[in-house]
């Protein structure tokens, strides 16, 4: 097993071309960047959040626009990770340094195959990149940080009373609904639990449309620059072997 693990990593710390370089080594600098810069505040954020998971999760199918806020966010942060993960699919060149890679086949040069603006190009693109990817990280650490920060515990109670009031307005419009035509009271008193449902039904409705808009555009901001970070290290190395062979 010994000689096994070691064989390995002799395979990833052997980079006899950029394309090995980076599938062997630079492809796992976006994953400890995010251990090391996202880790912390996820840790803090189960810490002192875990426990109010179940209670979020029940009250979001009481809540307008509850489950398609956290789909949202949810797309939002899955479409990217699932794209940087096919990225360790991509197959590495044989022993005549030959690739396949969507049905084309390319020669990648060795290190010694190559001119010296190539070097200067690999330099500069994964410095940038990995600068570039280090910014959206921090990003969201800050976003993360506020999120964190917002003491749930003073808002549950005051959730629960709402939610239970609504649950109380419910029965009672029901019962309206159902009472006989002598039971005034309560004909009367489910009209009025109707009236007060739809106009706070309406209220939280358009309380949500700000977080709800906001979820869309975060949605499609980080799933296309996702996309973006993620392709573009192939896509460099794609033109780099391209412009090599012309070369």
């Amino acid at each position: 097993m010994g000689t096994g693990c070691a064989s390995v990593l002799g395979d990833l710390l052997r980079w006899d071309s950029a394309w090995e370089l980076y599938f062997h080594f630079l492809i796992f600098v976006p994953i400890v960047l995010r251990l090391g810069v996202l880790g912390g505040p996820a840790l803090t954020a189960i810490k002192l959040h875990g426990h109010h998971l179940k209670w979020l999760f029940e009250r979001l199918q009481e809540i307008p626009r509850g489950y398609t806020i956290a789909v949202k966010f949810t797309i939002g942060l899955l479409v990217p990770a699932t794209i940087a993960l096919l990225r360790f699919f991509v197959p590495s060149p044989d022993t005549d340094g030959l690739v396949t890679l969507a049905g084309v086949t390319l020669h990648v040069p060795a290190w010694s195959e190559i001119s010296q603006w190539h070097y200067l190009a690999i330099a500069v693109f994964f410095i940038a990149h990995t600068y570039l990817d280090f910014r959206r990280v921090w990003d969201t650490r800050e976003l993360a940080v506020r999120i964190i920060s917002i003491d749930i515990s003073r808002y549950r109670p005051m959730v629960d009373r709402m939610l239970s009031m609504g649950d109380w307005l419910h029965g009672s419009a029901e019962r309206g609904v159902q009472a006989q035509a002598h039971e005034r009271v309560a004909r009367f008193v489910g009209f009025l639990a109707t009236r007060v449902i739809d106009t706070t039904n309406t209220v939280v409705d358009k309380v949500m449309e700000k977080p709800d808009a906001y979820a869309r555009r975060w949605m499609l901001v980080n799933v296309a620059t996702g996309l973006v970070f993620h392709l573009l290290p192939m896509v460099f190395l794609f033109l780099l072997v391209v412009t090599q062979e012309i070369a």
